[in-house]
């Protein structure tokens, strides 16, 4: 018998999972558990043993067994069948699964599995749609390097950049000085920090990013600059053959929304729940509730 629903949301930065009773009798709620990153493109088998220690840590806690659990795991990198099928095999303890990306979680926690656009900007970037006949649509999301502008990632990328042409050309910056500050100034350290760098470890300069842009950094500026463009081709391709509502969703979607053209704001809503919302939702659907 199901008693519970798990639902896991994993990114590059960070993992959630969520405990909830499948029957509410006002005496247990759900629990949330966070975790490192778990993306399986970035982090790969060791971001499937995240999600397993959490798991186990969650029921542990609990004192649960898998089998009376619903499990929806989504999570970045999913969309890779291989990379999926790693993951979807190591939770093989759990009879009662779905594995599927972020997106997809994300996407039917926006508006409660209504039809709806969902713009997605963490660590990466993700467009996805659910359309009146229940399809989705994906747009984006290939991960980074070779996708994600604009995304965390990518914003961390840019102000090492930066960081690079400041020593080379001599002109100093706000934000040159403080990527300076986090991973050193002479060319051995910034080349040996970038052979170890993932996607993870950009994203966790996008903060410098924005807050040096705050401060005025033209720099900083001109690299936030670009990255509206990016997110604006990224709702144009999602959203323009539509009139769908659209939902900003993760952790630099608000940061973005108010920057983008009149066009878009006027069809942006205030989501109605987030990725683990959305896999809880699934588990409940799956579960037959």
């Amino acid at each position: 018998m199901i008693t519970h629903y798990l639902a896991v949301d994993g990114g590059g930065t960070k993992t959630a999972i969520q405990l909830t009773p499948a029957i509410h009798n006002g005496g247990e709620h759900a629990i949330t558990l966070t975790t490192g990153p778990s993306s399986l493109t970035q982090q790969g088998e060791q971001g499937i043993q995240t999600i397993v220690g959490g798991l186990r840590e969650i029921l542990q806690q609990h004192q649960l067994s898998p089998a009376q659990c619903m499990l929806v795991a989504g999570v970045a990198g999913a969309s890779n069948s291989e990379l999926k099928q790693l993951l979807d095999d190591a939770l093989a303890p759990f009879p009662h699964r779905l594995v599927t990306t972020d997106a997809h979680i994300s996407l039917a926690g926006a508006r409660n599995g209504n039809a709806v656009n969902c713009i997605a900007i963490g660590t990466g970037t993700v467009a996805t749609r659910l359309n009146p006949d229940s399809s989705v649509s994906l747009i984006g999301g290939w991960g980074f390097p070779i996708g994600d502008q604009g995304g965390g990632a990518w914003l961390g990328f840019e102000a090492v950049r930066a960081l690079i042409r400041s020593i080379d050309t001599g002109q100093s910056s706000v934000l040159a000085n403080v990527i300076r500050s986090a991973i050193g100034s002479q060319r051995s350290e910034i080349l040996n920090w970038v052979k170890a760098a993932n996607a993870t470890r950009y994203a966790q300069l996008a903060p410098a990013v924005t807050d040096s842009a705050n401060q005025g950094c033209g720099v900083a500026k001109a690299i936030i600059q670009q990255g509206v463009e990016h997110i604006e081709s990224l709702v144009k391709d999602c959203c323009q053959n539509n009139d769908l509502d659209i939902v900003f969703l993760g952790s630099l979607g608000q940061y973005y929304q108010p920057k983008l053209a009149n066009q878009w704001q006027t069809r942006c809503i205030a989501p109605q729940g987030n990725a683990l919302d959305g896999a809880t939702l699934l588990a409940s659907q799956l579960s037959g509730e």
